[in-house]
């Protein structure tokens, strides 16, 4: 009965992400993380699972649903699965470790939906994660061990009612804390998860993701309620002016430009919004796809150049070179869906700088309207 609960769980937890209308795609060992090295022209897997008896191992066949840099270190990474928990790796992607060490042990981490992963800006070894576990308990939990031992620090009993989704640390306060669920709750904690206020409610509308601007502006992307922000650490909430954008409420992903101080851009049902004012005024790029036609779930920009932006659609993914003036599609190494794009810059053998671009595969659920 559990294990029918936890499918049940697992596909509502997928349904969440985009909602209802898309199509299945492979089911195949074309999972994991992938990297390319030439903007998207060809790819390598990189999934490999590094174990101590020498059989071969990878999460190859993993959808993955978050993955998380570490602020401090190009090279490690923090990877959440849909059902396989998390893994992580710090020599960039080369060997994967899963975490396996949890306490209560009900979380039962390998083999839980991780919604949302966080490293702590001023410990490298301290990463909090939200996941669903098969007991269908939600639960924020927390490593200091580098991934080594981890604790539960809050729950929800039931997923039916809820599920925790958002996690984001201040990066001028580590201690402070914010958490969002999927029924529109925003939690905060100013010591680091030992206790929780909630301060914030948004009826029906689930929490997808938290981003904080280095002057402590939290923006969070929502369903259905467009993009609230804060620049009091949360004490009070408004709505950034999406009307003019049929579609824009339903945002999917939100990341902040590192080349353009007050800039960042969401990925919506209509499409690509800019905004250059940290979220007062909001401009359309011109895409490929057109407004409301299909969802924009990933957005990856190089941290060096913001005229090289990358999507990802259930169907497509694509990349502008000219700060979206022109776009032109890129075949994935994969049948799943670019769920997540990651972009940095990385040295060759010889010392010049190479952009390392990164999609997590993900495979959308059946569903129908």
């Amino acid at each position: 009965m559990r294990k029918s609960i936890f499918k049940i769980a697992l596909t509502a937890a997928a349904l969440l992400m985009l909602g209802a209308g898309c199509s299945s795609a492979s089911t195949g060992p074309d999972g994991g993380m992938f990297r390319s090295l030439d903007a998207g022209a060809t790819w390598t897997n990189l999934s490999r699972v590094l174990t101590s008896n020498g059989v071969a191992s990878s999460f190859i066949l993993s959808d993955v649903n978050f993955a998380a840099r570490d602020p401090q270190d190009i090279r490690a990474f923090w990877v959440g699965t849909m059902a396989q928990g998390i893994f992580y790796s710090f020599d960039g992607g080369a060997g994967w470790t899963q975490a396996v060490n949890y306490s209560p042990a009900e979380m039962q981490l390998t083999s839980s939906v991780v919604n949302g992963i966080f490293v702590d800006p001023k410990d490298s070894c301290t990463v909090y994660a939200t996941i669903i576990a098969p007991t269908t308990k939600s639960y924020l939990i927390r490593t200091t061990t580098c991934g080594r031992w981890w604790t539960s620090l809050y729950s929800f009993d039931e997923m039916t009612n809820s599920q925790l989704r958002a996690i984001a640390i201040n990066p001028n306060n580590s201690q402070q804390l914010f958490l969002g669920d999927t029924a529109g709750d925003i939690f905060r904690s100013n010591n680091a998860g030992t206790s929780w206020e909630k301060i914030y409610k948004l009826p029906n509308h689930l929490i997808r993701s938290f981003v904080i601007h280095p002057n402590g502006t939290i923006f969070a992307a929502t369903s259905q309620a467009g993009v609230l922000f804060s620049s009091d650490g949360g004490d009070t909430w408004n709505s950034a002016d999406l009307k003019k954008y049929p579609g824009a409420s339903e945002v999917y992903t939100l990341v902040l430009d590192p080349t353009q101080t007050n800039s960042l851009l969401i990925g919506t049902k209509y499409g690509i919004l800019r905004s250059g004012d940290l979220g007062q005024t909001w401009t359309p790029l011109e895409l490929l796809t057109g407004p409301n036609e299909t969802q924009i779930i990933s957005i990856g920009l190089n941290p060096k150049n913001s005229n090289r932006i990358y999507y990802g659609t259930p169907k497509g993914f694509y990349r502008t070179d000219d700060g979206g003036k022109t776009w032109s599609t890129k075949r994935l190494p994969t049948a799943r869906v670019a769920k997540i794009i990651m972009v940095d810059m990385q040295k060759d053998t010889t010392g010049a700088a190479v952009e390392s671009l990164w999609i997590g595969a993900w495979n959308p659920p059946a569903a129908t309207n």
